[in-house]
């Protein structure tokens, strides 16, 4: 059988066999729910705390600032709901090439009587800050961006959207989940909240986390017992948190490192590419983050293309893993404005720090094979 190559790492990562075995201890201890009283609870209280005393020490903010959730999509929604009073009618900018749990989220907004500013990103997949500034109106309450852009890893500069958001004393919301673990960056002071999931940098599925900013008046999404400071009730997933933390220090020790393979190698696969199948096109042409590039095969039907791939083993994606495994041309190329046809040649292809200089050489040689013969 042969070796398969994984270039899908946008869509999830592999579960680093060091945060597996925490979980694992975890899962193996006494039960036990971090809000009892016996010394089971305090137990796992202590765990608790020290999981969000872990990451707040690598975010440089404070432990009562991390709010743990399921994931990036309820940390967006606890974000852009929490922060809004649709009964004022707000105004909230974003861009047109944002992922589905912020797009859609303002969407039912606008139905509640918010009025949204999606700003054109354009081919370069790219929003400036004198196009936001412009769009400031009087009752503007809201800035929502990606710190990068999960399909075409353009990113934004997060220094300038704070140092705006701080100018003109507005609330600015950050969709972090394609940066952790792809390079170190810190939080700067302009941003009100950050959205991140662990299974994007080997951490496990279906829990996350949300920067929020000291006294920050905020409406909880769950309701209920009143963990994480009432914010978000629930019995927390204490061995998911665990194992969270353990995927964030891991970082601490492969970061930056890490970035500068992914860089490397993914810099070493468009070249060669480029040199065996000069037609194609990267898309988003801004500064982008290490591991993802995103090409359009000119004249080829990207979801052959997908299929011959995953017969010769090698896992890429047509768009966002979060579209009900739907084989439709990417929301967010269309949006960008992209012709149809450079939309439906376009594949997406993300590295991780396990991605090796074996893999890609095979999968360039794959590739050029497959798009000469189609």
């Amino acid at each position: 059988m042969k070796p398969r190559i994984y270039l899908d790492n946008n869509a999830t990562t592999a579960l680093d066999p060091e945060v597996a075995e925490i979980m694992i201890q975890d899962l193996s201890s006494p039960p036990a729910n971090p809000s009892s009283l016996h010394a089971f609870g305090q137990e796992a209280k202590r765990k608790l705390l020290g999981a969000r005393q872990t990451i707040a020490s690598y975010l440089k903010v404070k432990p009562v600032e991390i709010l743990f959730t399921s994931g990036g999509t309820e940390s967006m929604n606890f974000l852009l709901k929490g922060l809004i009073d649709s009964s004022s009618k707000p105004h909230i900018i974003t861009s047109n090439v944002e992922h589905s749990c912020i797009e859609k989220t303002l969407q039912e907004l606008e139905k509640k009587g918010c009025e949204v500013t999606y700003l054109l990103a354009g081919l370069r997949c790219f929003v400036s800050t004198d196009e936001i500034e412009k769009a400031i109106q009087p009752n503007t309450k809201l800035l929502v961006f990606s710190a990068v852009n999960g399909e075409t890893g353009v990113k934004q500069d997060l220094e300038v959207l704070s140092s705006l958001a701080l100018k003109h004393n507005i609330p600015l919301v950050i969709d972090g989940v394609a940066l952790l673990g792809k390079e170190e960056f810190s939080i700067p002071k302009g941003i009100t909240g950050m959205g991140f999931s662990a299974h994007k940098f080997h951490g496990p599925k279906g829990v996350g986390f949300v920067f929020l900013k000291s006294h920050t008046k905020i409406c909880p999404l769950l309701t209920g017992g009143g963990q994480e400071y009432g914010f978000r009730s629930g019995t927390e997933n204490l061995t998911g948190i665990l194992g969270l933390a353990k995927a964030i220090l891991l970082l601490k020790d492969k970061l930056p490192l890490a970035t500068k393979k992914m860089q490397s190698l993914r810099d070493s696969f468009e070249e060669k590419l480029l040199k065996n199948l000069p037609t194609l096109h990267i898309n988003g042409s801004a500064p982008r983050i290490c591991n993802v590039s995103n090409i359009a095969f000119p004249g080829v039907d990207a979801e052959t293309l997908l299929i011959q791939l995953d017969l010769q083993g090698i896992a890429a994606s047509h768009g966002s893993a979060c579209s009900s495994g739907a084989l439709e041309p990417s929301r967010i190329l269309t949006q960008m404005g992209l012709s149809s046809s450079l939309t439906k040649s376009s594949l997406r292809f993300t590295l991780s720090r396990d991605t090796t200089e074996e893999e890609i050489d095979q999968a360039v040689f794959l590739l050029t094979h497959l798009v000469k013969n189609l």
